[in-house]
Formats: C-alpha cells, sequence, structure tokens
C-alpha cells in the first residue's frame, strides 16, 4: 500500500473517530430528532488554479489541475435552533499538468527575452480540509455559522525545463515539495433544510470567509527554514441539493467554489510568494439518516 493511501486511511480513519465522537455527544438531546444527516461523495472532481507573485523577481507562474475528490460528513442537530456540521473534503490519487512561470517584463538579467516563458516544470497538488461549523438559527432555514477548519496541503515540482531564451538556472533533476498546514477560523451564512428522513428532497447553501489564525510551511528547497506567516483570506460557497431514493436515504449533487489568497513573506534574503488558489468543485453524493 503507497505511502499516499495511508495518509488517506488514516484521515478518514479520524474522521470517522470524530463522527462518532459527535454523535455520541449529541445523540442525548437529539434522540427522537428527525433532522440531520451523514453523507459521502460517491464520485466528484475538484479543478484548481494556481499562481504564484514574486515579488522579488518580475515573474508569475500558473498552474491548472484537476484531482479526483471525496468528501464526507454529517449534520447534527444539537437542539431546536442550532446545528453542528463536520464536513472533510480530501483529494486522491492526484494528477500533474505543465506549470509556466513568465516573466512580467522585456528584458531578465540584460536579456531581451524573445519569450516570455521563462521555464516551465511538472506540477502536482494535493489537499485535505476538515471543517468543524456551529449553525445557529437566525430565522426558519437561514443560520449564522462559525467555526474552525484544518487544512494541508502539499506540491511538488519536477521535470524542469528552461524557455527559449535559457535566461534562469533550473535543478533539472530535482523533485522540489512544498508542505503547509493551517487552522483558519469561518464565520458566514447558511440556508438549510436540515432533514432527509421522510422528506422528498434537501438543500443547503453555504458562504463563508476564513482567515489564517495559525500556519506552518516548509520547502525542501530551503532545509531548515520554515514559514509562519498568517496573512491572507479564504472566501467559500457550497450548495448541494438531493431526492430521496428511500424514507432515510437521497441521492444527490454538490457543488463548491473556493478563492484562498496566502500573502508573501520574508525571511533573509529567502521569500514565500504571495500564492492564490481557485478552485470549483462537483459531484453526486449519497445523504441519509439512519
Amino acid at each position: 500500500m503507497t505511502l499516499a493511501v495511508h495518509r488517506i486511511a488514516r484521515r478518514y480513519f479520524a474522521t470517522s473517530l470524530a463522527l462518532c465522537a459527535v454523535s455520541t455527544v449529541t445523540h442525548a438531546h437529539t434522540a427522537n430528532d428527525e433532522r440531520g444527516f451523514s453523507y459521502f461523495m460517491g464520485l466528484g472532481a475538484q479543478r484548481i488554479t494556481y499562481r504564484e507573485s514574486p515579488s522579488i523577481v518580475a515573474v508569475k507562474s500558473l498552474a491548472k489541475v484537476t484531482n479526483p475528490l471525496l468528501i464526507t460528513g454529517a449534520v447534527y442537530a444539537l437542539h431546536a435552533d442550532s446545528l453542528l456540521s463536520l464536513d472533510s473534503e480530501t483529494t486522491f490519487a492526484p494528477g500533474s499538468t505543465t506549470e509556466r512561470w513568465t516573466a512580467t517584463v522585456p528584458v531578465i538579467n540584460n536579456v531581451t527575452l524573445t519569450d516570455p516563458v521563462l521555464q516551465t516544470n511538472r506540477f502536482s497538488l494535493n489537499e485535505s480540509t476538515t471543517r468543524l461549523m456551529l449553525h445557529y438559527r437566525v430565522r426558519e432555514t437561514l443560520f449564522a455559522v462559525a467555526g474552525p477548519s484544518f487544512h494541508s496541503q502539499s506540491f511538488k515540482r519536477f521535470g524542469f525545463a528552461a524557455g527559449a531564451d535559457n535566461v534562469v538556472a533550473l535543478p533539472a533533476d530535482r523533485t522540489v515539495e512544498e508542505s503547509a498546514s493551517e487552522v483558519l477560523f469561518h464565520a458566514g451564512l447558511a440556508l438549510e433544510s436540515e432533514s432527509v428522513r421522510k422528506r422528498g428532497h434537501h438543500y443547503s447553501l453555504r458562504a463563508s470567509v476564513g482567515v489564517p489564525v495559525w500556519r506552518r510551511l516548509e520547502n525542501t528547497a530551503f532545509p531548515g527554514t520554515s514559514f509562519s506567516g498568517t496573512g491572507g483570506f479564504e472566501l467559500g460557497l457550497a450548495g448541494r441539493y438531493s431526492l430521496a431514493l428511500a424514507t432515510n436515504v437521497h441521492i444527490g449533487l454538490w457543488g463548491q467554489v473556493l478563492r484562498s489568497q496566502r500573502s508573501s513573506e520574508a525571511k533573509g534574503n529567502l521569500e514565500l510568494p504571495r500564492s492564490t488558489l481557485s478552485s470549483l468543485s462537483a459531484g453526486m453524493e449519497l445523504l441519509w439518516k439512519l
């Protein structure tokens, strides 16, 4: 079994334990409550656009990749006016794409460029997010939501090739890997119909803003150096709609749009560039309330 599969298995085991713990805590208060549900995505994909913009060099990068995606989670009824949601999203078997580094000025290192592409390399991205949100009823199906998320991200760059003007030095035989772990706090609003059991359909829509409150990032190109800046933000919009297959089982569609930006950070003569990640995710899922 590969390391990646071991990581996914451990993450889903941890998520399952968390789900069981939350279920145990809430069961005593909601034993006869028909609200809430669990869900698992059967088929999903995530389209990611990743950009970096260094300030010390006049270049920018662009990579676009599509990855299979697994999601799982649940919504629990705490009492009449509050819910607790636990969501987990994990990349599965990430693909790779070509990343391009393009000059933003016509002259680099005293060389007038004939082609703005300075470098290309292969790029792969792996992400996982666990989100815990408290929902408090504002009125009817409208809820105020807030809570933390735990996010990890790693990407690899390899297969480096210089552009036509050959003005950059490349680690041609090397793989560079960057990994980041962070905690964000989110707040927003949600529409939530709350129930799957004995209902013909279910819907939810959530909009939120998140800010990092803790972060650690390391890059194999700079061993012994870590970055911890928490500048940046995340905007998210997620929704689902499902129809009943049986009294307590639904099948439906899920989608999410995210835009995440992290600020640059300097340590000595090293710079962590400003980065922007945009993603569009969608898939089919199964929902149930036993």
